[in-house]
């Protein structure tokens, strides 16, 4: 770990749901020492489950949700097996206090005293609420770097709006181009792109601000508005409006040059395999796996334009095709002759898939109240930085002696008072003041 460059790094993580844990876990990744700063009175957060001890009767209600606990079971500590937090929580450390009153609000300013990076993603004004604010936390550590990632950012006539991914990605106009030709936004799903590639964005933001704090000596404050950087990502659109005054629409699957391009029903329920043709080479590869090799010679197909006025027609022509095949196999077919395409995978495609396999992907680590499981591994890989995955997901308040008596210093009295107090624990036990 101490060959990882921020392996001397420590940051106090006041995050919750997804893009600002997701932010936290690249840091960890790191080297990073993560303090996860969390509540047994479960004041404001649904990241570690949706109440904080649902029975097994309501879980089994919640539907798809059901399986975001280990078995279908919340078991004696459901907040520990919630596999939403599981999938974030690798290389951290949980400790525990009450924020809401006195004693918890020291304890988070004397943590302030110990940690490079300060970050959190709550509902705008609710760190100042706590006393928390930048300039707050400035005084007691100048050279802290304090990120924030508010929905549309700190100024302007929508700085109080509040919401979540899917209410950003409406603002964004992302929503408007997903969906289908003719039909209504409803039809575009839930994708909650946001918060990933939010907490990218804040994670890259933080080094910046570490690195120049090294260069400086100074710390500081780094906003990042999720809005403003998914607006980023319809670049294209956004210029034709500015240009041309044009409204783009949503293509469904289809591309504004690539011909055919689509997702193509294959063998059993609800299979799919996606392919996208660019070229004559292509549509010829396409063409001899389909049995129509003839279509590669006839000159009514040459070209992407031409294509792209007898789609209808040569999406017919695939689908009579795929129907047929099961999903990967054509996929490999396909591929073999040269055609871009891709089976739609699901869940457990993915965490079968043998190319994830071979190359290690899905990392097997063992929690306490989940058993073993595999988890999803990095983005990316560096020859000279071997990124951390050494540490499960945190129990709740499982790190509560290290914080207390190693970074903080408190005696055993002060921490057996902190417990009797409710701020110290294992458990969520609302109501406690």
């Amino acid at each position: 770990m101490s060959r990882l460059p921020l392996s001397r790094i420590r940051v106090l993580d006041l995050t919750l749901i997804w893009a600002g844990p997701y932010a936290v876990m690249q840091l960890a990744d790191l080297g990073a020492e993560i303090i996860r700063v969390e509540s047994c009175q479960h004041h404001i957060t649904n990241t570690r489950g949706f109440v904080p001890a649902p029975t097994k009767e309501i879980v089994e209600s919640l539907g798809y949700l059901a399986g975001m606990y280990v078995d279908m079971d919340p078991g004696e500590r459901p907040w520990n097996r919630f596999g939403f937090f599981n999938s974030l929580g690798r290389n951290k450390l949980s400790m525990t206090t009450d924020m809401t009153r006195p004693e918890g609000l020291e304890t988070v300013l004397e943590l302030v005293k110990v940690c490079d990076v300060f970050i959190e993603n709550n509902s705008l004004g609710l760190m100042k609420r706590f006393g928390l604010d930048y300039e707050t936390v400035r005084r007691i550590n100048p050279a802290i770097v304090y990120v924030t990632m508010p929905l549309h950012g700190l100024d302007g006539p929508y700085a109080d709006y509040i919401g979540f991914g899917p209410n950003g990605e409406a603002m964004s106009g992302i929503l408007s181009l997903r969906g289908y030709e003719g039909e209504d936004v409803t039809t575009a799903g839930q994708g909650n792109h946001m918060d990933a590639v939010s907490g990218i964005v804040a994670a890259y933001a933080t080094m910046m601000a570490l690195y120049q704090r090294d260069r400086t000596g100074r710390g500081q404050f780094v906003e990042v508005s999720q809005v403003e950087h998914l607006v980023n990502q319809i670049g294209g659109p956004l210029m034709d409006a500015a240009m041309n005054g044009r409204v783009q629409a949503p293509t469904e699957n289809r591309d504004p040059v690539r011909a055919p391009q689509g997702t193509y029903r294959c063998q059993g329920e609800d299979r799919w395999i996606a392919i996208s043709v660019g070229t004559d080479e292509e549509w010829a590869g396409l063409c001899r796996v389909i049995g129509r090799s003839e279509l590669a010679d006839d000159v009514s197909y040459a070209g992407n334009l031409a294509r792209r006025r007898r789609h209808d027609e040569i999406d017919a022509l695939i689908t009579g095709w795929t129907s047929t095949q099961d999903a990967r196999a054509a996929m490999g077919l396909l591929q073999q002759h040269g055609v871009p395409a891709g089976m739609v995978a699901d869940d457990r495609d993915a965490l079968e898939d043998p190319q994830l396999a071979q190359r290690g992907f899905f990392h097997e680590m063992r929690q306490a109240d989940c058993g073993t499981h595999r988890y999803p591994g990095h983005s990316y890989q560096a020859s000279e930085t071997p990124l951390r995955f050494d540490l499960p997901p945190p129990l709740l308040g499982e790190h509560n002696d290290y914080v207390y008596r190693e970074l903080l210093g408190r005696d055993a009295a002060e921490i057996r008072r902190l417990t009797e107090l409710g701020h110290i624990g294992d458990r969520y036990v609302p109501g406690i003041r």
